[in-house]
């Protein structure tokens, strides 16, 4: 069972490496074509927006609701794929036709502090993308039937396609052969491309008689995808918060924090989101028919994503001037915009382990089919966030934010441990285990003084990264060590050879 969660690990990680990678491309394009200026507010804005708005109106509630009716109903989960993608492609074209005609609505929303001919053009700029939600949403519906399926590596490329598409379309501005709304038509070409590449994967049929000869969308499956939507729209709010308060501080503002958020994601989404994504088939489906193995997948899962996170943190807080000099020291980027960025993250990446718990135990909730739960703990979280900010508890800069960030989601992950519940137990015991404490603390501090060491050689940037990289695997490897299962494995692989 861990050999197979592992490689579905790797799969998934390939994937969301090449992404992110790709991500770190576009981001490092808009950097040096913009830099940080009103420019770069505008197009950050345009290409973030319709990712924000799916995840607030979808989120991961299309896998945290289909994928366990996919694997209960697997002799009619194309039929139910099927009406379901027609269901919300109707729907989510009808909102995003409203926005098209009202996207100065979604400036006033996402950047309030925008004015004047700068607000003009992030809503015309909006007014173009925003047909990439529905397309973006259909997305999501193919890839929980693939995860259903066991079927991860074609749905992880998504992000590698979306952002090929726009580095090809700012790579067309760099040369001064368009404009931002050149770069809109790419975003969409994007999105159209990501959406094929799944339906060919999942092979659907076009028979709309005889997929809604029986209704199987029922109002049961309706109002747990309401539940898991307002759970997690509730969370994803805190960003959507995040860019708002950003938008007030000057001009190039919402560029650093755009910037700051997309260092703290890489690590995020790579390393400890795609835990949840690879276990969540396998929570909903041993909730269900073997508890024991339920447990041993919220073990390993709660005590990956703590591993893996603290020892990124401690990694890229000794290191933040070289990740950041990798990524954005290019093109029109100040040393003063630097070293803002610097600031940033220096308070930001503690939220890594927070948000990572925040993810995976918000999974475990939703296998359980309990989207009430964390739909109360994240509203504790936000306002926790929105008070500790507007009442000046930590200043009104922007390593404030990012601090508020950070106690909202300790409150979030703080609560979910106290209330998830497995047979009336709680999870406490399955997270703090004495050899996984042990490991996590001879790992850190061998990784810290590792890394010291390393920053004081003084090599060039990518070097330093890459070095970094291997001895983070190291410690990886050293704190697994430490997990019985781990060793088994290991023990069992070195004897077969």
């Amino acid at each position: 069972m861990l050999k197979h969660i592992l490689f579905s690990t790797f799969v998934i990680n390939l994937g969301l490496l090449l992404g992110r990678l790709s991500g770190f491309i576009r981001e490092s394009f808009v950097a040096a074509t913009f830099g940080v200026s009103s420019e770069a507010d505008v197009t950050l804005l345009m290409l973030t927006v319709p990712d924000l708005l799916v995840n607030i109106l979808v989120g991961g509630a299309m896998g945290a609701v289909l994928i366990p009716e996919f694997k209960a109903n697997p002799d009619f989960s194309r039929k139910l794929l099927f009406q379901v993608a027609v269901f919300f492609g109707v729907l989510f074209t009808i909102v995003s036709a409203f926005l098209y005609l009202n996207s100065s609505l979604l400036v006033e929303v996402f950047a309030p502090g925008f004015e004047g001919e700068k607000k003009l053009n992030a809503s015309t700029s909006l007014s173009w993308v925003i047909w990439l939600v529905p397309l973006t949403i259909l997305a999501g519906i193919t890839t929980a039937y693939l995860h259903s399926k066991d079927q991860f590596a074609i749905a992880s490329l998504g992000t590698l396609i979306m952002n090929s598409s726009i580095i090809s379309g700012l790579f067309l501005v760099q040369l001064g052969l368009g404009s931002v709304y050149w770069v809109a038509l790419f975003v969409l070409l994007g999105g159209f491309l990501r959406l094929s590449s799944q339906i060919v994967f999942v092979g659907l049929n076009w028979a709309p008689v005889s997929s809604f000869d029986s209704i199987l969308l029922s109002r049961k499956i309706l109002w747990r995808y309401v539940g898991a939507i307002s759970s997690g729209s509730i969370l994803l709010i805190i960003p959507v918060l995040v860019r708002a308060f950003s938008s007030f501080l000057g001009e190039g503002s919402l560029a650093v924090m755009n910037y700051s958020n997309r260092l703290i994601e890489f690590p995020l989404a790579i390393a400890i989101t795609v835990l949840s994504v690879s276990l969540f088939p396998r929570l909903s489906e041993s909730f269900l028919t073997n508890r024991n193995l339920y447990k041993n997948l919220i073990c390993y899962g709660s005590q990956g994503v703590l591993g893996i996170s603290i020892l990124i943190m401690i990694t890229l807080l000794t290191l933040s001037s070289y990740y950041i000099d990798i990524v954005f020291n290019y093109g029109n980027m100040k040393y003063e915009d630097l070293i803002a960025i610097n600031q940033v993250i220096s308070v930001g990446l503690f939220v890594l382990p927070l948000q990572g718990m925040a993810v995976f135990l918000s999974a475990v909730f939703y296998s359980q089919k309990n989207t009430k739960t964390p739909l109360m703990i994240n509203c504790i979280g936000l306002l926790v966030f929105y008070l500790t900010y507007t009442s000046n508890v930590f200043g009104f800069e922007l390593s404030s934010i990012m601090m508020s960030m950070v106690c909202g989601y300790g409150f979030i992950f703080i609560l979910q441990i106290f209330l998830l519940k497995i047979d009336g137990e709680g999870i406490f015991h399955l997270i703090v285990k004495g050899e996984f404490l042990v490991g996590l603390a001879f790992s850190s501090i061998l990784l810290y003084l590792s890394i010291s060491i390393l920053d004081a050689a003084n090599f060039n940037s990518f070097l330093t990264i890459l070095l970094a990289t291997l001895i983070g695997l190291l410690s990886l490897l050293s704190l697994a060590m430490f997990n019985s299962d781990f060793r088994l494995m290991i023990k069992k692989w070195v004897a077969l050879k």
